[in-house]
């Protein structure tokens, strides 16, 4: 028989998980947006080389929204909300809006004007059937790709990439390079988790409705408690369309908000539905979100339903939103694209919510999954120092930006298949940290006390994957990661297959 020294093998030495434990703290009230930034422009006008091309205009800056508006609080529509179109596209066919907009990119079909009154930002690309345009806004923001060119002599009329203006807005403005009027995509990610919030908020609360044959369709919220005078109504939207719409149990001061239920729905139609007389009086949001699978509603949303006498508001912060019909439409629409297939009368705006409280929303931190660690093969005698390769994930939930402390500790020392123990080895997690500009490391000893890890998670949803971050922050040279080392191997004797058990567990865990 060989002597034990002598075989070459040690085997697999691996790391499981036994445990993991998350803070089970009491709810709390949930803040999507606490604070719209306020960056300042970085000069007052944006100068470019344009020898070859001199009847490009230098525009003054767009400076930032900040300069435009007064500080907004954390109020459901927030930003999006002094724009009575906000979208990421907007495709427009030959009627005009006699409000404004923010959006990304813009399709024209016809020459209508696209926007009347205030402010509009045109933050990317525009496209037209034809070689004009019209905008009549006070003032019209472009992005910083846009060329605008001075009237010319012979035609008289000014261009926006190519596009021949009708009619000019009073004001214009450019985006400097990087430093853009607002951001578009942040904004609509905060809607979607505000649509999401909603949603949790008025989930329970089912309002009765009655809607016989396609005709009125009445909605009684008698039964709905009123929170800071709203009602928050859930209907299914299987309960569209029908000719007119009926809201009973409403007193005069209450403003109402109704989540439509789009569980398994693609396409949601109002038809041409007119409001009563008491639907009509009230400022009413409609909010779209699948309550089933608790996700955003990507579907279409035709709107036919015709109210002129208050503002309204759409919430559809990832669905195709289409105003059709012979109806009109006063407020505010939050959609991914904007489809106008109708007037948009008027620039007012529903008259914004404070924030509801997300009875569903959990932020106390969690550890969703604790990863394993894999140390290889190693032979007997040689090396006494290894460095782990971290397998599978280690996933946590908490609150956005609010640091997660974890703990990590030795629960049971290695142990081979035939029970040989590895009392001697010691296990230390390793940082590593480039947060100073160059590469420092801390040992921390975890192999009778417990080891510290702290993350801060960055995802809109507060869950962040600590291993691809430290992927990321390694080859990057940012910030910071941990690995984790054995030492003293030169201890082990005997071969086999060792695996050893480590807890996971966040601070003050019960």
């Amino acid at each position: 028989m060989l002597k034990k020294a002598l075989l070459p093998l040690l085997g697999m030495l691996t790391v499981a998980i036994v445990s993991a434990w998350y803070i089970n703290f009491s709810p709390q009230r949930t803040s999507v947006s606490t604070t719209y930034q306020y960056k300042k422009p970085s000069s007052t006008y944006q100068f470019q080389r344009l020898a070859e091309d001199n009847t490009r205009v230098t525009l003054p800056a767009a400076g930032h929204w900040q300069d435009d508006f007064s500080e907004l609080t954390n109020t459901v529509l927030g930003l999006s909300g002094q724009f009575n179109i906000f979208s990421k596209t907007m495709d427009l066919d030959d009627r005009p809006i006699e409000g404004n907009f923010a959006t990304q990119d813009m399709i024209r079909k016809g020459g209508s004007s696209a926007g009347h009154k205030g402010i509009s930002y045109l933050q990317r690309s525009i496209q037209s059937n034809n070689d004009q345009a019209t905008f009549n806004n006070d003032t019209l923001i472009l992005g910083s790709s846009f060329k605008y060119l001075q009237p010319t002599a012979t035609d008289g009329r000014s261009t926006i990439n190519g596009l021949k203006l009708n009619q000019t807005p009073k004001v214009l403005r450019q985006d400097a390079d990087n430093d853009e009027y607002l951001d578009i995509d942040t904004e609509l990610a905060r809607l979607s988790s505000v649509s999401k919030i909603i949603a949790n908020h008025s989930k329970n609360n089912n309002a009765t409705v009655e809607n016989k044959w396609g005709g009125t369709i009445t909605i009684d919220a008698s039964h709905i408690p009123s929170e800071d005078n709203v009602k928050y109504l859930t209907v299914k939207a299987s309960d569209f369309p029908g000719y007119s719409l009926s809201i009973k149990g409403i007193s005069d001061v209450e403003k109402v908000v109704i989540t439509i239920d789009t569980s398994g729905v693609n396409n949601f139609s109002t038809g041409s539905m007119a409001f009563d007389s008491v639907s009509k009086s009230k400022n009413i949001m409609f909010n779209f979100y699948n309550i089933d699978s608790e996700t955003n509603y990507t579907g279409k949303v035709d709107w036919q339903s015709n109210n002129k006498e208050t503002s309204n508001a759409i919430l559809s912060p990832e669905g195709i939103v289409t105003l059709s019909g012979i109806g009109t439409f006063n407020g505010n629409i939050v959609a991914h694209k904007y489809v106008g297939n109708n007037t948009f009368p008027t620039s007012s705006t529903f008259p914004d919510l404070e924030l509801p409280i997300d009875r569903n929303n959990d932020v106390s931190p969690k550890l969703i999954s604790a990863p394993d660690v894999d140390f290889g093969s190693h032979k007997i005698n040689s090396e006494t120092s290894l460095i782990g390769n971290w397998k599978g994930n280690c996933q946590v939930s908490g609150e956005k930006s609010k640091e997660i402390k974890i703990n990590v500790e030795l629960a049971k020392q290695f142990t081979s298949e035939n029970g040989s123990f590895a009392n001697d080895v010691s296990w230390q997690l390793v940082k590593s940290d480039y947060s100073s500009g160059s590469l420092t490391t801390s040992l921390q000893d975890f192999t009778t006390t417990s080891a510290r890890i702290n993350y801060w998670p960055w995802q809109d949803d507060g869950t962040g994957n600590l291993l691809s971050d430290w992927s990321y922050n390694k080859e990057k040279k940012q910030y910071s990661f941990y690995d984790m080392q054995v030492s003293n191997l030169d201890t082990i004797t005997e071969i086999g297959n060792y695996t050893a058990t480590l807890r996971w567990t966040l601070v003050d865990s019960p």
